[in-house]
């Protein structure tokens, strides 16, 4: 089972890398790394991983979890992307899900907010409160944070 999640993260990877997907509002693809702490994915805990945006749709999340264990995959869209607060700062508020992979699989929506700090162009340093709501195996409301960066090409 894990080589054919691997060998389906890969493809995903590979198939989004290829330009499948139109460039963003900033008019830039992204690639970054995270780490996030409590329930961004199902389950509690803290891991770290590769971030991936094509625009506002879709950015994607593959992370592992080292406090549970497990690999952690998410996809969300940006309803509203890098809105302008001031000169080096804007938001995003986006929709989106989360699939994990670990002793147990579970999946569920995710609801994240966040604010973008623009240093300089084409880097972007992000903090995102996570809301999720479980499905599967049962419902449960959780709470998490991701922060990270991305560089946009």
């Amino acid at each position: 089972m894990k080589k054919k999640l691997v060998l389906l993260v890969l493809a995903l990877a590979v198939g989004a890398a290829s330009g499948a997907y139109a460039s963003g509002p900033l008019g830039m693809t992204g690639i970054g790394v995270y780490g996030s702490v409590g329930r961004t994915a199902g389950e509690f805990g803290s891991g770290g991983g590769l971030t991936m945006k094509f625009g506002s749709f879709p950015v994607l999340g593959f992370q592992y979890d080292f406090e549970a264990s497990r690999f952690n995959v998410s996809f969300d869209y940006y309803v509203i992307d890098a809105e302008g607060i001031g000169n080096k700062l804007s938001y995003f508020l986006g929709v989106g899900g989360f699939a994990g992979f670990g002793d147990d699989f579970d999946f569920g929506l995710r609801l994240p907010v966040g604010l973008q700090f623009w240093p300089i162009k084409k880097f972007e340093l992000f903090l995102s409160p996570v809301m999720t709501l479980a499905v599967v195996p049962s419902v449960d409301l959780g709470i998490g944070a991701e922060f990270g960066l991305r560089i946009h090409l």
